[in-house]
């Protein structure tokens, strides 16, 4: 009797190892920032997108993912260090005053609606949109680890859709900041 719960319990850790090996396996690297610390950025890459890096210092990391098929959005990845928010672990730790400021840096751009999301793991994302009927883009941005992120969704020849939206949000919420 015991040799079987042994063996089960073994089989029930080996699929475990295996199920977290191809969990890390999946996620891609975005790049490499070394600030106070190398991180790498990884992410799990969304089903019919192809990463390309176009630019990366040891600050900041420019990067996109495009789709194989043209109807569906883009989006551009920026990832850059912050020399005001290097204190700052998460956007949900910044305050009100800061907050309303980062805002208002998006509203002198266009007429903007913003509204805030979480990501899977509960950290708050900026959501900025035009405020027109169909908007043009959709800029997610957040702060962790004192690396302003930016996400800007621009439709393929199909318009923005929630789906979409919920696409982006769940590639954040699997990007990883893996200390090097």
């Amino acid at each position: 009797m015991k040799k079987i719960v042994a063996i089960i319990l073994s089989l029930a850790l080996l699929l475990g190892c295996a199920a977290a090996f191809a969990e890390t396996a999946e996620k891609a690297e975005l790049g490499t920032v070394n600030v106070n610390g190398a991180y790498k950025i990884q992410g799990k890459i969304p089903e019919g997108y192809r990463l390309a890096i176009l630019n990366q210092s040891s600050t900041a990391i420019v990067a996109m993912l495009m789709p194989a098929d043209s109807a569906k959005p883009t989006v551009t990845i920026s990832v850059a260090y912050a020399e005001d928010w290097a204190d700052t672990e998460k956007l949900d730790d910044v305050s009100e005053e800061d907050l309303a400021e980062i805002e208002a840096s998006f509203e002198t751009e266009d007429a903007v609606n913003i509204e805030y999301r979480e990501t899977g793991h509960g950290t708050k994302l900026m959501v900025v949109t035009e405020a027109v009927d169909q908007a043009d883009f959709v800029d997610i941005y957040t702060i962790y680890k004192g690396f302003e992120n930016e996400f800007v969704m621009t439709p393929g020849s199909e318009a923005l859709t929630e789906e979409n939206i919920q696409m982006l949000i769940d590639f954040i919420t699997e990007i990883d900041f893996v200390e090097a």
